[in-house]
């Protein structure tokens, strides 16, 4: 993220919409950091355009979740038409998506009905190799992917800014997880856990 905020103050240096960049902390720990300031500002979720969130490590980015924003789709989809094809040529958008409820940043947003979007990155073995576990280190990273990756948040930031209309918020309620198969539940909003210690006493 910080490094396609780079891109875009070099090549686009005054943009339509106030663009921010996140890293919040405790996500693993129940989002801490994204729910409090989702929670404590009701201003930026009024005027959010919209967020990108990727969380998957060092694989390439090649699904866009729109996470339920059922009319959210054409906006994503005009926007990605714009992109060099060699950007998006693998990348799928999941129409109209599903609620998404597994403990991600975006969560703490789309439970406000605020615009969240989950960029997901291939697998390249994460989840049954080096997920949660110490073998997550510094090698596993690929380079290419990482920029190409923050390039592809860029063009995403620059498009979402520069359109003139502002993204639909109307969602679909329920729905099936297409790779697991099981229900999926909006996220709700709760009091946002204020450090590591409160979590555990839910």
């Amino acid at each position: 993220m910080l490094e396609a905020m780079r891109i875009l103050k070099t090549v686009y240096p005054h943009p339509k919409r106030t663009i921010l960049v996140g890293h919040w902390s405790g996500e693993e720990e129940g989002e801490i950091g994204s729910s409090a300031f989702a929670a404590d500002h009701p201003e930026v979720l009024k005027g959010l355009q919209a967020l990108f969130n990727q969380d998957n490590g060092t694989g390439e980015i090649d699904t866009v979740q729109t996470n339920g924003f059922i009319d959210a789709a054409p906006s994503l989809a005009r926007w990605m038409s714009r992109m060099p094809v060699d950007m998006i040529r693998n990348v799928t958008l999941m129409l109209p998506g599903v609620p998404h409820d597994e403990s991600t940043d975006s969560d703490a947003f789309d439970c406000y009905g605020a615009p969240g979007f989950f960029l997901t990155s291939s697998d390249w073995s994460y989840t049954d190799y080096t997920w949660h576990t110490n073998r997550d280190t510094y090698d596993k990273i690929n380079f290419d992917n990482v920029k190409r990756n923050a390039t592809l948040v860029a063009l995403f930031a620059y498009e979402a800014s520069e359109d003139p209309n502002f993204v639909s918020r109307t969602r679909i309620e329920g729905g099936i997880n297409p790779r697991t198969g099981q229900p999926m539940r909006v996220p709700r909003c709760e009091v946002p856990p204020r450090s590591w210690e409160s979590t555990q006493r839910r």
